[in-house]
C-alpha cells in the first residue's frame, strides 16, 4: 500500500466536478468573488513569455492562458489521469507528468500533447529539464527518470525502494537535487548516475522512532539559484537552506508550523506556500519572513515566476492568483476569495 504522507494524495473538495465547456473562457469582471476558470483541484503551474501560463490538476486538467489570464483556453490531454506538474524550456516545448506513469510532451505550445513512454505505472509528481534535451523525472517506490533526448528515451535511475520522492530540480546536466518523505534529501554530481544522501541534522530526531512512525518532517520541494545556494521547503512549516551545495543544510525560522509544499526565488526574494492559503516571503534571504495575504483558505500547491514581475499561483477548487508587480499584490482569476 502506498504510504499516505504526499501532499498531491488528496481529497477533492466539496465534490465539485465543474468543467469548461467551450475552448476559450472569458472571465466576468467582479469584485470579490466566488467564480472559476475551472473548479478542479489544481497542482501544477508553469508560466513562459510574457502573460502565458500553462496550469494542470485533477482528471486530466491542462489550461492556458496567453494573455495573462484574461481568458483561458481547454488543452486536451491524451489521457485522463490527474496531472501533477508542468515544465516548459521555451515557449513551445514542455512536460507534464501525472498518476500511472504518465508523461506527456509538446513541441507547439500544448495545442497537441503527445505521450511518452517511461516504462512505469507509478505517480510522477515532478519534472525538470535544465535543456531541451536533458530532463529529469521523480515519483513513487524511488522513482527518478531520466532523458537526455527530449523524452523520446526515458531510463530510470531510482532504486525501486518505497519512498515517495517529491520534487527535482537540477542546476545544470551534472548537478541535482531531490526531496521526499521522512526528511530524504539526494545529490548527484554525474548527472544522476550516482546520488548521495544528504541531510539537515535540525530535523532528525535524536530518538529512534516506533514501527509506522513518521518522526522526521516530509520534504515537498527544491529550488536551487546556484550550484551552492538551494531551499528545500517541507512539512512543519519547514524552509531548510544551504549556501555550500547541501553539505550543510540550515533550518529557518519560517513562524509556522504549517505545511509548505512549492519555494520559488524570484528577483532576490523568496517564496513558499502551502496549506490553508499560506504564502510566506523573505526579502533577505531567509533571515526574516512576513505572511502575505492572498484571501484564500485552500491549500496552494504551485508557485512560478519566469518574467519580471509576473507571477502565478494554483491550488485547491480551481484557486489560481496572479501577479504583475512582483507578488506585492496577487490578484484572484479563479476560487473562493475571502473577505
Amino acid at each position: 500500500m502506498e504510504k499516505k504522507y504526499f501532499i498531491y494524495i488528496l481529497l477533492f473538495f466539496y465534490g465539485c466536478t465543474a468543467r469548461l465547456e467551450d475552448t476559450k473562457v472569458p472571465l466576468p469582471q467582479s469584485g470579490a468573488f466566488k467564480q472559476f476558470v475551472t473548479a478542479e483541484n489544481l497542482f501544477g503551474v508553469e508560466s513562459y513569455g510574457n502573460d502565458n501560463a500553462w496550469v494542470v490538476g485533477f482528471e486530466a486538467t491542462i489550461l492556458h492562458t496567453g494573455d495573462g489570464g484574461k481568458t483561458w483556453e481547454v488543452q486536451q490531454s491524451p489521457v485522463k489521469e490527474d496531472l501533477y506538474e508542468v515544465s516548459f524550456i521555451d515557449d513551445k516545448r514542455g512536460w507534464i507528468v501525472g498518476k500511472r506513469g504518465t508523461i506527456l510532451h509538446t513541441t507547439d505550445g500544448g495545442k497537441q500533447w503527445i505521450r511518452q513512454d517511461g516504462h512505469t505505472d507509478k505517480r510522477l509528481f515532478a519534472v525538470h529539464f535544465v535543456d531541451q534535451n536533458q530532463g529529469w523525472i521523480v515519483g513513487t517506490w524511488s522513482t527518478i527518470l531520466h532523458t537526455d533526448d527530449a523524452g523520446k528515451t526515458w531510463v530510470n535511475q531510482g532504486s525501486g525502494e518505497d519512498r515517495y520522492f517529491n520534487d527535482v530540480f537540477f542546476t545544470d546536466s551534472q548537478r541535482g537535487w531531490i526531496v521526499g518523505e521522512y526528511g530524504y534529501i539526494y545529490h548527484t554530481e554525474n548527472g544522476g548516475s550516482t546520488w548521495i544522501r544528504q541531510e539537515c541534522k535540525e530535523i532528525i530526531p535524536e530518538e529512534p522512532a516506533e514501527d509506522f512512525a513518521s518522526p522526521v518532517p516530509n520534504l515537498y520541494a527544491v529550488k536551487f539559484t546556484s550550484p551552492e545556494n538551494g531551499y528545500i521547503a517541507g512539512m512543519d512549516g519547514i524552509v531548510l537552506k544551504t549556501v555550500d551545495g547541501g553539505k550543510t543544510w540550515k533550518r529557518l525560522k519560517t513562524g509556522t508550523f504549517y505545511s509548505l509544499y512549492k519555494v520559488a526565488v524570484a528577483e532576490e526574494t523568496i517564496w513558499a506556500i502551502g496549506e490553508s492559503g499560506l504564502c510566506i516571503v523573505s526579502h533577505d534571504e531567509g533571515a526574516t519572513w512576513q505572511q502575505q495575504e492572498l484571501r484564500t483558505r485552500f491549500w496552494l500547491s504551485d508557485i512560478a515566476f519566469k518574467n519580471k514581475g509576473e507571477g502565478w499561483i494554483v491550488g485547491g477548487l480551481g484557486t489560481i492568483l496572479t501577479t504583475r508587480d512582483s507578488g506585492k499584490t496577487w490578484n484572484m482569476i479563479s476560487g473562493v476569495a475571502i473577505r
